[in-house]
């Protein structure tokens, strides 16, 4: 039977997309805004790979491509529930293990911080994804 495969980037549901998807073959790049507080431990988003009976895939990998100047990034494994969408929205109240990102700006910085990272979502496909990151006091 044909594996089903459901993914998210290590972005929720409440993420901005800002700007065009560029995609060639299998690699595309997207780019998300966050705002947090300086010196916060903050969750930025979370990734999964599903197959279509909601049980886990396996756990991706995922790559800091670019680090933050101002901050720290964690990606942390831990128990999700999927945040999907489409055949995949009833898996929702099914916990499955996942990575979880953190970022955390250094304690009294305030202003912008960017960091990249990588991971695969589904057959073959490579996203990476930049995080603008607006720290606030």
């Amino acid at each position: 039977m044909k594996k089903f495969i459901a993914t998210l980037a290590l972005v929720s549901l409440a993420a901005s997309v800002s700007g065009p998807t560029e995609a060639a073959d299998s690699y595309q790049r997207q780019s998300v805004s966050r705002t947090v507080m300086t010196g916060v431990r903050s969750k930025l988003g979370q990734h999964w790979h599903i197959k279509n009976n909601c049980r886990l895939a396996d756990v991706p990998v995922t790559r800091i491509v670019e680090a933050p100047k101002h901050g720290r990034v964690e990606i942390a494994r831990e128990r999700v529930f999927p945040d999907a969408s489409g055949q995949y929205a009833r898996c929702r109240n099914v916990e499955v293990p996942g990575l979880v990102l953190y970022y955390t700006a250094r304690s009294g910085y305030t202003g912008k911080d960017k960091f990249v990272l990588r991971a695969p979502h589904g057959d073959g496909l490579i996203r990476d994804t930049t995080f603008n990151v607006l720290v606030l006091n």
